[in-house]
């Protein structure tokens, strides 16, 4: 397959932002999870779908009478991005820094 064509879709919670490279060889899939403690995290590979799942508490700050604005978004995400041909057999390296997880998937040669 010549095309990138991948799905990006949610299933619960929050959507994490992602971006998806091509690599002479394989991939790099980059989201941004900021504030989600790197033992909240879980990938797994399907065939040709990449799942990553995880969860952003909240930090409890003592002294709150009442929130005035809440944008951040709390709970558990799960992005499942559809990748062109099987993936399953690839290396998958993970890195987690500033808030980007860094997922490497190479070809096993």
């Amino acid at each position: 397959m010549n095309e990138l064509s991948f799905e990006l879709y949610a299933c619960t919670g929050w959507r994490p932002k992602v971006d998806v490279y091509r690599c002479a060889d394989g991939w790099l899939v980059k989201l941004e999870i900021a504030g989600v403690a790197e033992q909240d995290i879980r990938t797994e590979v399907k065939h040709d779908v990449l799942i990553v799942e995880g969860r952003r508490r909240d930090l409890c700050i003592p002294n709150i009478l009442e929130p005035l604005s809440m944008e951040i978004n709390y709970d558990h995400f799960r992005r499942t991005i559809r990748l062109p041909g099987v993936i399953e057999s690839m290396q998958i390296r993970t890195e987690y820094s500033e808030g980007m997880l860094l997922i490497k998937l190479r070809n096993r040669e």
